[in-house]
């Protein structure tokens, strides 16, 4: 599968894989005006060349949008890959591309939010964890920050 990085010059264009596939719609609209202002502080959006949920999404930890002290990491916001596209090593694939841009950029690793069980819109931590990331905190009742240092 071929990987698009979303660019200011794209991304009007593309496909956001978000569950609304309606270009037009203001909430689609809105949310790519937000990502072309994140594309200025470093965010990366990859994703397959098909109409669907295959995507990474990161951005350096100090324009994190989340609540995370990581200098020198990216935080990974969003890996995403359902549907028709699971199980042919997707998430592998975009997982892989990011390790790598990350590593050209010096960065020291990646974060990940996730939490005890799969929880949506949070990484799924069984995948995180074969992956080689491991727990860096926790918050109660389920909240967990994975690390992998690269």
């Amino acid at each position: 599968m071929e990987l698009i990085k979303l660019t200011h010059d794209n991304i009007d264009q593309e496909h956001i894989c978000c569950a609304i596939s309606n270009n037009k719609d203001v909430k689609v609209i809105s949310q790519k005006a937000w990502l072309k202002e994140r594309l200025d502080e470093g965010l990366v959006f990859l994703k397959g060349n098909v109409r669907g949920k295959c995507f990474i999404e990161y951005i350096p930890a100090e324009y994190a949008w989340t609540p995370v002290e990581a200098e020198g990491y990216m935080v990974i916001d969003c890996l995403w890959v359902s549907g028709q596209f699971k199980g042919h090593g997707y998430s592998n694939l975009l997982l892989d591309a990011c390790i790598e841009d990350s590593k050209a950029k010096g960065k020291q690793g990646l974060v990940s939010l996730s939490s005890k069980k799969k929880l949506g819109f949070l990484s799924d931590p069984g995948y995180m964890r074969h992956k080689g990331f491991v727990t860096a905190d926790t918050v109660e009742p389920y909240f967990e920050l994975l690390y992998l240092a690269l």
